[in-house]
């Protein structure tokens, strides 16, 4: 089985076999694959790839996300893309530490403030972008553009592999020393390698047809977000009643903290939700003691913003605990409109899949371009 395989195979079965939007799938597949793979005791499930404001995403995850275009083939054409600069991967000096409830607050009232609108379509757009080794010992930042066009009955998605480039100027060093390659051999964790190409792929074209497009610790409708409550305290207590000890789609241990963070960031950022539930969110955020914030952030798009974090463990490549590290799962976020910027997870302590990369790391991010309603799509 491979790690795809044994991903899918962790999905709790009591979910059932209803497919997830591709948004929030993406999400909860790269956070267990980060984890390490899990056990396979569940029976199987055929997501929908697709977008995702992940907190943190695998090379053999980006297989899937971008299929075939991201891989092995030569070239694969532009499809209409450009290749974007590549900003290092490594962070930026350590920000200003913040209190993480005042900044959450802030937040809240700004977001409970935002005039609200409608469509026929929830239109996001994010870019995706995952750091990973080449063979030839130097870093790679492989990136992939996502669009979904989500209305009450379904979803529509387009997503592009943008390339692969040397994450640092020292790495574009190496790389060009070693001739420039176009096709560049890269680690995945376990037994296997892949291959990234630097040219932009084509764009793929997808359909979901079903009410159950979104991921909120389980499938639910746009009719659910529509229901959600409005208050801090019965919004957390809807999200906990299907909170089981461990990920939503792995057998890892998974705190409450930690668990409600991770479920709750896709309210915040690019579900259709009301100002109200998503100022809930932001409250519910706040009562959190182990959520910690930071001033003077940068997002990979270099839009500068504050960072509300949790910290999570990363498990080695089997899912054993042996050899594990931490990581800070954060959300970049504007404080002066309460409007969602970037999910990044950032190495704290090398270990498990991230045991080669230096603390500060950010090792996989989502930017968010773009959530808003709209009255058509383009594919």
């Amino acid at each position: 089985m491979n790690p795809i395989d044994d991903v899918r195979a962790a999905r709790p079965a009591h979910l059932g076999d209803t497919e997830v939007d591709q948004r929030t799938r993406q999400a909860e597949l790269a956070y267990a694959m980060s984890q390490g793979t899990p056990e396979p005791r569940r029976r199987s499930l055929r997501p929908v790839w697709g977008l995702s404001l992940a907190g943190a995403a695998a090379a053999v995850t980006a297989v899937a996300v971008f299929g075939a275009g991201a891989g092995g083939g030569a070239g694969g054409g532009t499809g209409g893309g450009t290749t974007p600069a590549v900003r290092s991967a490594t962070g930026t000096a350590a920000p200003m530490a913040l209190s993480a409830q005042q900044v959450l607050l802030t937040a809240a009232t700004k977001a409970e403030g935002r005039p609200s609108s409608s469509g026929t379509y929830w239109h996001t757009e994010s870019v995706q972008r995952t750091l990973t080794r080449a063979v030839a010992g130097y870093l790679v930042v492989e990136e992939g553009r996502i669009q979904s066009w989500v209305s009450a009955t379904g979803q529509w998605s387009r997503s592009q592999p943008l390339g692969a480039q040397p994450a640092t100027d020292a790495d574009r060093a190496r790389w060009e020393a070693a001739g420039s390659p176009a096709q560049i051999e890269v680690e995945v964790p376990g037994k296997r390698t892949r291959t990234l190409t630097t040219e932009p792929g084509k764009p793929h074209s997808g359909h979901h047809a079903g009410k159950e497009i979104f991921w909120l610790g389980r499938n639910v409708t746009m009719a659910d977000l529509k229901r959600l409550p409005e208050d801090e305290t019965a919004l957390k207590r809807w999200l906990l009643r299907h909170y089981q000890g461990h990920g939503t789609e792995s057998g890892a241990p998974m705190g409450r903290d930690a668990w409600l963070f991770q479920t709750t960031a896709g309210l915040i950022t690019d579900m259709p939700v009301s100002a109200k539930v998503r100022a809930a969110a932001f409250r519910m955020l706040a009562g959190l003691p182990t959520v910690t914030a930071s001033a003077g952030v940068t997002d990979a798009r270099g839009r500068s913003g504050t960072a509300v974090a949790i910290e999570t463990e990363s498990l080695a490549p089997n899912g054993h605990a042996a050899g594990k590290g931490t990581l800070q799962d954060r959300l970049i976020i504007d404080e002066q409109t309460g409007q969602a910027l970037a999910r990044e997870s950032v190495v704290v302590e090398p270990g498990g899949l991230q045991k080669d990369f230096e603390p500060g790391t950010v090792w996989n991010s989502v930017t968010l371009v773009k959530a808003a309603w709209t009255d058509s799509r383009e594919n």
